[in-house]
């Protein structure tokens, strides 16, 4: 057994128990020990003064490590990433930054993705995300028939190989009007043969959209799936897929979990349908996931010809949603592809970022959730991302000792806990890549 003393933890993380009374809304943490006995948590509970005898009952003081109020926070969740994708910037770069030209790049940049090609890059993705903290991510795979196939089984591989490290969940990504096509069971056949959690898919408006999202409520339902959609990655107040997929998840009486990723447009529609298609949202159950960092670097942007400063920061309605008792959590969606040029897999730069671009500093303790518990949930995971009883023994130590000291230094470095072993993080070299 191994014991932590003094470990600054976020409230968001802690059981309710040790986490109650609030602590202050400015520094929502709290000092705690925590005794680690293998892969499980032990048992958690508040520091004791100086000088008092340790809280953790039974706990070896021979194995214990002071940590002197440096923060600690559970392995982190990323949900909504893209393996298949990740770092082919160096060969298929976005030179004007839209989201058109980062289409028509990967799609050019898809004829070379072999099994040896996705291994090296997702593998190399992976590790990074190992070295950052992550222990759980789930990947969309870009699935048109026949090729989808090999992405599928490569991930189903790296899955494998990461078992016990991290948990890594698949979904397909395909155009929503495919499964109401001749190939729709086909995809979702050849999703769950290798292992997908969920369907997924991406749409824009148009008129056939009601009959083509009963159409995969039906598809899911049959096969006792959930569902993880791409919706309305853009600016314009006229994509309203949330509001169209909440109304089939309600009209179809679909219970299994409904997943959106973005929702950008949501956040520049007058206020008043702001508010009905949140309504909409909660009322049928769905669950959010916004990611920042791509979004804001791709959405509301010009081309080089005529650059000009954004308007908006492409980012959802996070204060909004989480206020309406949306379920929510942030992600790092694409890295070093043509969507997203910058990344690392890193969760913990996801949080920071989100809290300085969407002003999370006001509710810092859900901030943390995010990331890890809120995320845990999200992908159906809720043993994951968080410091309590029986939670895995995978945590992450930052020199930080407080929140103000955690976003302050994005690029600080952190020790990583698994099991009863602390190590310095070590993130492999992009050299590798070359």
């Amino acid at each position: 057994m191994l014991l932590l003393q003094r470990a600054r933890i976020p409230a968001a993380v802690l059981p309710a128990s040790i986490a109650d009374p609030a602590p202050d809304p400015m520094e929502p943490s709290l000092l705690c020990d925590i005794a680690l006995d293998g892969p499980r948590i032990a048992s958690v509970a508040r520091s004791a003064a100086p000088g008092a005898a340790p809280p953790v009952p039974g706990a070896p003081t021979a194995n214990a490590v002071d940590l002197d109020g440096a923060m600690v926070f559970p392995g982190f969740v990323d949900a909504h990433v893209h393996l298949d994708k990740a770092h082919t910037w160096d060969r298929a770069p976005n030179r004007t930054g839209r989201f058109s030209e980062a289409l028509e790049t990967l799609a050019r940049d898809r004829e070379g993705w072999t099994r040896r090609d996705i291994l090296r890059r997702a593998g190399f993705a992976l590790r990074c995300a190992w070295e950052h903290g992550t222990r759980a991510v789930r990947t969309h795979v870009d699935t048109w028939l026949p090729w989808g196939e090999e992405n599928h089984a490569v991930m189903h591989e790296l899955r494998g190989a990461w078992r016990g490290r991290i948990a890594l969940q698949t979904v397909p990504l395909t155009g929503i009007a495919n499964y109401s096509g001749t190939e729709g069971d086909a995809i979702a056949d050849l999703s769950l043969k290798y292992g997908a959690c969920a369907l997924g898919g991406w749409s824009p408006m148009s008129p056939d959209l009601p009959r083509q999202l009963d159409r995969l409520l039906a598809i899911a339902r049959d096969r006792g799936l959930g569902l993880d959609l791409h919706v309305d990655e853009n600016g314009s107040p006229a994509e309203e897929v949330l509001r169209a997929v909440a109304e089939a998840v309600i009209r179809n009486r679909f219970g299994n979990p409904v997943v959106c990723g973005h929702c950008c447009s949501l956040a520049v529609q007058a206020p008043e349908r702001q508010r009905s298609t949140i309504a909409l949202a909660r009322e049928a159950a769905i669950r959010v996931i916004s990611l920042p960092l791509c979004n804001l670097y791709l959405q509301d942007r010009r081309g080089p010809e005529f650059p000009r400063t954004p308007y908006w920061r492409g980012i959802t309605l996070i204060h909004e949603l989480l206020d309406a008792g949306v379920p929510l959590a942030c992600a790092s969606d694409n890295v070093r592809d043509a969507f997203h040029a910058y990344g690392d897999l890193d969760a913990a730069e996801v949080c920071i970022q989100s809290v300085r671009l969407a002003h999370l500093d006001s509710r810092l303790g859900a901030s943390v959730g995010l990331v890890t518990s809120a995320a845990a949930d999200i992908v159906g995971l809720p043993g994951m991302g968080r410091v309590a009883p029986g939670a895995p023994s995978q945590l992450v130590i930052f020199p930080s000792r407080s929140f103000s000291e955690f976003l302050s230094r994005p690029g600080s470095g952190r020790r990583l806990v698994d099991g009863e072993a602390i190590r310095e993080a070590s993130r492999p070299d992009f050299g590798e890549l070359r």
